[in-house]
């Protein structure tokens, strides 16, 4: 009888302590994160962005907000706003995502920071990314798009024999052949003035500038628009030099 008591005592403090956990905490206009990822299929960035802000200020605790920061701060980037991008991408840090997560917001926040023009944290971000190991950065970031992007950095920063390294590494089959082919012979420089999302826009910049138009086909569709082609490094210097008291102050050689 001692034992039965014992045992319906316990039962019904299991129940009872069940029914004094909290429920879960419901999403408040969950609808906002359904039309930021519509928006973002159709390349509405700067909308997208805006949803999946207004859905984290109404629910600051949520579970998924790393994943949702992260996915504001990609929006960012593709909208061509490399500062809000870096901000997003922090936040998500602070809230200590998942390892593939992790490394996927460093690569991405270390090509913001390239489009910021801040190339040493740019270097050291892509560096940090390729160091860990690719089943650890799991699917999010390919091994032909961090070497490539880290090649860019390196490129832009003046690191040419290091960029050549990574260059090297990147698949000459994959989505970035057509980039390799004219870079890994070194037969020559030219120089970039700008990266377009639109053909027609890259196009309308080229016309300025008898430039010639190269289309990158990696994770997001880019059309380079670049000026001339020169055999010596110092040529393609003072190439650069005019372009820049042109305007043109985020222009930068490429082999």
């Amino acid at each position: 009888m001692t034992i039965r008591r014992s045992l319906s005592l316990a039962v019904l403090l299991a129940a009872l302590a069940g029914c004094t956990q909290p429920p879960p905490t419901a999403r408040t206009n969950p609808r906002n994160l359904q039309e930021a990822e519509r928006a973002m299929l159709q390349e509405q960035f700067e909308k997208a962005a805006g949803l999946y802000e207004a859905f984290l200020s109404e629910n600051p605790g949520d579970a998924q907000r790393a994943e949702v920061r992260t996915q504001a701060g990609k929006c960012r980037l593709a909208a061509g706003h490399p500062d809000l991008a870096i901000r997003s991408f922090d936040l998500a840090l602070a809230d200590q995502p998942a390892p593939s997560l992790k490394w996927e917001i460093l690569f991405r926040r270390a090509v913001a920071y390239r489009m910021q023009g801040d190339l040493l944290k740019a270097v050291d971000g892509f560096r940090a990314v390729s160091l860990a190991s690719p089943v650890e950065r799991g699917k999010t970031v390919t091994n032909d798009e961090l070497h490539y992007e880290y090649a860019t950095a390196l490129f832009r920063n003046g690191e040419f024999r290091s960029g050549q390294v990574e260059l090297k590494q990147v698949s000459p089959s994959g989505p970035y052949e057509r980039q390799l082919a004219a870079r890994l012979g070194l037969t020559g420089y030219t120089i970039q003035v700008g990266a377009f999302g639109s053909e027609e826009d890259a196009r309308g910049e080229a016309a300025k500038l008898n430039a010639t138009i190269r289309q990158i086909s990696g994770t997001r569709r880019l059309f380079q628009v670049m000026v001339g082609s020169y055999s010596r490094y110092d040529e393609a210097q003072r190439e650069l030099a005019r372009l820049q008291k042109q305007g043109y102050t985020d222009a930068f050689i490429l082999p």
